[in-house]
């Protein structure tokens, strides 16, 4: 069972990359990536964490779905953005991302334990899709509630598993097809509006805050807690790490024509590699339990404040997180936990 994302960690997916050395451009980036899975497993066997890795399928050629093709179709390295595992039924969902259509294959031996030990296991209907859709990222809410309106669409990555709700942006990533799916199939009245976040409403909840107990958060300011939440014990971090400016890489990253270009892998490994490990804040981070948090770079200033809570930090580094748009969190999906079902928003 899961109910939180704060509760004792008991069992948890690493994600998982194939080493490709035919692109050459981008072979350093696999490589260094699937090291840094494999160490982030280790690290949490040593925690004595009970750690499933997925299958990784490569497929060396495009793939043909007739009213699309699947480019590149990308490793499991994110679980987080297309599962969720609460109480004791695992959800699957499909994004507007072609390359992760078939993505869920390389879960299939994990879920299908957890199913035969009493778990449920339900998936969203495959949706048709686009390969000449909009990137979500660069205009996720005209992608999802105008080009696939009429698609079954959801990222997991916008629900927050708090006691008996999840609190959710409620308008996406994903559509409204999706959110009406994620309601029919989970307990009534579980998801509950994030409000107007940081996010404004679209965007992954897992980054710029997080909780480890039921009623203390942590957050780079109190405009990324949502808005039910606004009456715990909040922490802000926003003077503990150093002030940077990200202006140039949302930039560089809005112009690239995708981040297996050339020009873009290039301009990665020369300018934002170091960027990503040595600046940039790492909000998006694994909650072993109430004492242990995960992760990906040093923050000294950030570890200082958790000393005054009695948490310690443990970092295992993650050169090429920001290239995948992920951080610890997004790299691990939490199977199960301690704790029980309960009230935690009031």
């Amino acid at each position: 069972m899961i109910y939180t994302n704060w509760d004792p960690l008991k069992e948890i997916i690493v994600g998982n990359c194939f080493v490709d050395h035919s692109r050459n451009k981008l072979s350093q980036i696999f490589i260094e990536t699937k090291e840094d899975l494999d160490n982030l497993a280790d690290y949490l066997i040593k925690m004595g964490i009970k750690v499933y890795r997925p299958d990784v399928t490569y497929f060396k050629e495009d793939i043909d779905l007739s009213n699309f093709k699947i480019k590149y179709a990308t490793a499991p390295i994110v679980p987080r953005d297309q599962y969720l595992v609460y109480g004791n039924t695992i959800y699957q969902t499909y994004t507007s991302m072609p390359d992760r259509y078939l993505d869920s294959i390389n879960y299939t031996h994990i879920f299908k334990e957890f199913f035969d030990r009493g778990y449920n296991w339900i998936s969203m209907p495959p949706p048709k899709l686009d390969t000449l859709v909009d990137r979500w990222w660069a205009n996720g809410e005209y992608v999802y509630h105008e080009q696939l309106k009429n698609q079954v669409l959801w990222h997991t990555a916008t629900m927050f598993k708090c006691g008996d709700k999840l609190i959710t942006n409620i308008k996406g990533p994903g559509n409204t097809l999706g959110l009406e799916w994620m309601k029919r199939n989970l307990p009534e009245n579980t998801i509950i509006d994030a409000g107007n976040t940081h996010q404004k409403g679209f965007g992954h909840i897992d980054h710029g805050w997080f909780m480890t107990n039921d009623d203390l958060i942590f957050c780079v300011n109190k405009t990324w807690v949502p808005e039910p939440l606004h009456n715990k014990q909040i922490v802000e971090l926003q003077d503990h790490f150093e002030k940077f400016d990200d202006t140039k890489f949302i930039n560089d990253y809005r112009n690239t024509t995708g981040k297996f270009s050339d020009a873009w892998i290039d301009k990665w490994l020369t300018e934002w590699k170091g960027y990503a490990q040595e600046v940039f804040f790492d909000s998006n981070v694994l909650v072993i339990d109430s004492n242990n948090i995960l992760f990906s770079n040093h923050q000294p200033g950030i570890f200082k404040v958790m000393e005054r809570y009695s948490i310690n930090c443990h970092v295992v580094p993650q050169r090429h997180g920001l290239f995948w748009e992920a951080g610890i969190h997004c790299l691990t999906l939490d199977l199960s936990r301690e704790g029980r079902n309960r009230s935690v928003i009031s």
